[in-house]
């Protein structure tokens, strides 16, 4: 039986309050503990729901999209349905970044890119993007939820998370604007992690996978 909402937001608080120095790898497992049992009760009330309704969702094979569990919702008429991986990556070496040139320094661009492999993601060539005044931005699809949250986590500042359900494949593409100065260090890339909490579903979501869906 999950345990009411209130006290997990309880003890996620806490868990930020007292945090401490953790490996990167354990606070993303403190997440998916927490999003299974999450997940569960989502897809026991998605049953109760379709029972009522008597209506049935099934995603055809030949989409070849792994581990669907539940609707998240009808898409709008003409939309097709679009099924979304929020699982976070076990590794960082599983995650594609594109690093995109929008006004930031070249020096803070070519550091963060090299800190970013150190750190073990895959940092494809990047190019130029567009304009950005504030920090950074990080476009990413359906493949790439839990990965655009692992990414904003070694950010330092405020990012924006754009969202395109059209994007092809899991790469996350993050424009480095004029207000960036630096990549987190382990402790803030941690807290940054147990703040998010475990992946949610954008609106343009109609179904969750549970595993990744590669590309």
């Amino acid at each position: 039986m999950s345990r009411p909402v209130p006290d997990r937001l309880r003890e996620l608080e806490a868990d930020v309050r007292d945090l401490r120095v953790l490996p990167a790898a354990e606070v993303r497992a403190r997440g998916r503990r927490r999003g299974r049992r999450q997940l569960a009760a989502v897809t026991v009330a998605g049953v109760v729901v379709a029972a009522v309704a008597a209506v049935a969702f099934v995603w055809p094979s030949e989409h070849g999209a792994p581990g669907v569990d539940a609707p998240v919702g009808d898409p709008p008429a003409g939309r097709t349905e679009v099924p979304c991986v929020l699982t976070l990556p076990d590794d960082p070496a599983q995650v594609r970044i594109r690093v995109l040139d929008g006004g930031a320094k070249t020096a803070l661009i070519d550091d963060a890119a090299a800190q970013l492999r150190e750190r073990r993601f895959t940092v494809l060539n990047g190019a130029t993007g567009y304009p950005l005044p504030g920090v950074a931005s990080l476009s990413y699809g359906p493949a790439g939820i839990g990965s655009a949250v692992l990414v904003r986590a070694e950010l330092h500042g405020e990012a924006t998370m754009l969202f395109d359900p059209s994007f092809p494949d899991a790469t996350v593409e993050v424009t480095l604007g004029q207000g960036f100065t630096r990549l987190t260090s382990p402790t803030e890339t941690n807290q940054n992690l147990a703040e998010a909490g475990e992946p949610t579903a954008p609106p343009e979501c109609s179904v969750v996978a549970t595993e990744s869906a590669g590309g």
